[in-house]
Order: structure tokens, then sequence, then C-alpha cells
């Protein structure tokens, strides 16, 4: 049975990869797709979305636009890697697809409640409209099966020395998400940039031939550009992708119960997901936070992915 899912996401380069790995499988049932704003403008990576799944020949998948700004304050666009419209250079032809006149965070509550089994949701934005659902409509929780998100880190930010973007876009939201009871596999910086994709690999990807490919390996590729100029990046890193391979091969990676909580209030850290790695605070275990990755195992599942796509 196809386990159903939302996917909620701000496109983004390596969102759009992400998608590409959850709509090429067979065991994935996706229901709606809900953007946030963060790697680019809220009409940018909603209008990213409709155009990727036309693109893919998903455009029968509702798209719901979701929240422009954070709980509080003003989200920092990832322009500086996503260039001015989300995807690069990339031009995909335009969706004749519109979006659902719900909010976003209505659609993920109407489509779980609605749903005869129970949902998982995949974030690989800010958490805006998942906090705001499950705020505002407490009674969907017992219908969530997991949440599996590319947010946070152990040990490294990049927007800030401890910050993840995501987490660090909307610290509330993210608080309300680990605080829900709801159990969350976590896909931080740490394990994100084990799992990169080197140029020649990018290479091999574009030598699959077809349109899938060739898009495939320009997102790589352009992605790579803010990171092939600091000497520790040997390749792209797969940051959202992470969080749909676990739900189609978790044995990619090595994951362990912790604590994580998200500071709200540092002058330096808020918005870093501080991980009780060593277990020492005596504070409950909240998520399933990922610590290492199979990489070779991960670029072999994107290239059969994309093959999948290419024959359908």
């Amino acid at each position: 049975m196809k386990r159903k899912v939302i996917f909620d996401c701000d496109p983004g380069l390596d969102d759009a990869l992400a998608l590409l790995l959850a709509l090429s499988s067979d065991e994935l049932d996706v229901l709606a797709i809900t953007t946030i704003a963060g790697n680019s403008t809220i009409e940018n990576t909603t209008q990213n979305a409709l155009n990727l799944l036309e693109f893919y020949g998903k455009s029968n998948i509702p798209v719901s636009k979701g929240s422009s700004n954070p709980m509080l304050g003003r989200f920092n666009s990832g322009s500086h890697v996503h260039g001015s419209t989300g995807i690069g250079g990339v031009d995909l032809p335009k969706a004749k697809a519109h979006c659902d006149n719900r909010r976003a965070h209505e659609l993920i509550a109407q489509e779980i409640l609605k749903s005869n089994e129970k949902v998982t949701l995949i974030a690989t934005g800010p958490l805006t409209n998942i906090g705001m659902a499950i705020s505002l409509y407490p009674e969907i929780i017992e219908k969530i099966e997991m949440i599996s998100l590319m947010g946070g880190s152990i040990n490294v930010g990049n927007v800030s020395a401890v910050a993840e973007a995501n987490c660090k876009n909307d610290p509330e939201a993210a608080h309300i998400v680990f605080n829900s009871g709801l159990k969350i596999a976590m896909f931080g910086l740490n394990v994100t940039y084990q799992t990169y994709i080197t140029p020649s690999e990018m290479q091999e990807i574009r030598e699959i031939g077809g349109k899938y490919a060739q898009v495939a390996a320009d997102f790589l590729e352009y992605h790579f550009e803010s990171y092939k100029v600091l000497p520790y990046f040997k390749g792209d890193p797969s940051h959202d992708s992470c969080a749909v391979a676990y739900l189609l091969k978790p044995e990619l990676f090595e994951m362990e119960m912790l604590n994580v909580v998200v500071d709200l209030s540092g002058q330096y850290s808020r918005g870093q997901t501080i991980v009780d790695l060593h277990k020492v605070t005596g504070r409950q275990e909240n998520a399933l936070v990922a610590l290492k990755s199979n990489r070779e195992g991960f670029v072999q599942l994107l290239k059969d992915s994309i093959k999948k796509l290419s024959i359908r």
C-alpha cells in the first residue's frame, strides 16, 4: 500500500530534486503540494511548484499557497543560492494549472482529516504552514503518521554559526513542530552535507539522457555554484532530498532518537536546533535524528528515480 504524503516545500533547486524523488516513486501517493516562502518569494516558490509538477507529468496534484512570512518577523530569502526565480538558470514552461483556493494550512488539515489512512508530511522549507495547521487544527495530530523534515543541525549552521536556514526562518513554527508529540525524522546539515553529489556524478546523471536527467543535472550544477568556492565541499549537498530518500530507503541513514530543542531567544543562537547528542539533559527524546548517510546509495537512488520517471 502506498504511503500517503503531503509535501510542504519552498522550491528551490534542492526542493525540485526532492520532488523528483517523491513523484517518481511507486511507494508514495502525493496528495498535495503546499508552498512556503524561503528559498524565494511565495509567488516564485508557488509558481515553481506548479511548473515542476507539470514538467514531471503530475499536474493533477493540487498546489496550495502558504505563508509569505513566518509567524514572527520576515523571511530571509535564499536567492544568493537559488537565483532570483528560485530554480537558478533553469527555465521551465509555465504551468497551465492554477493554485487551489485553500490556504496551505487549511489544505493540510482538510486533506489529513478526509484521508482514510494516516498521512505523512514531508517538509523541506520553513515549518510555518505545518506549525499553523497543527496549532489551528489539533485534531489532525492523531492522523499524522510522521513528519520527515529537512531542517536544523547537530553541529553546524549555514545562516549563522549554529542555525540552519529553515529553522532560522521560523523558529516559532519549528518549536511548535518539535513539541507536538508527533514522530519526527530530522535531516539536518550535519547529514545533508555528507550526502553530496560530485561533479563527475552530475555528469553521469546528465548522460542518462532525456529531459529529466538534463534538468536534474542543471539543478545540481547551479546549486553547487555557491558551494564549490569553499574547499571543504567536494560536491553539491543534497539537503531536501534526504527527507524523501528516508521514506523510500530508510537503510541509507543511521538514525537515533534524541531530544531536540529550538532556541527562540539567543542573540547569536536563535533558530538553532540544540540536539542532546549524549543524552546529558534528561529531556525526553522527541525526534529521530539522522547522524550518517550512505552517500553512494543515495546517489544511486537519485539516478534510479530519474530513469524511472523517464520511462513513464
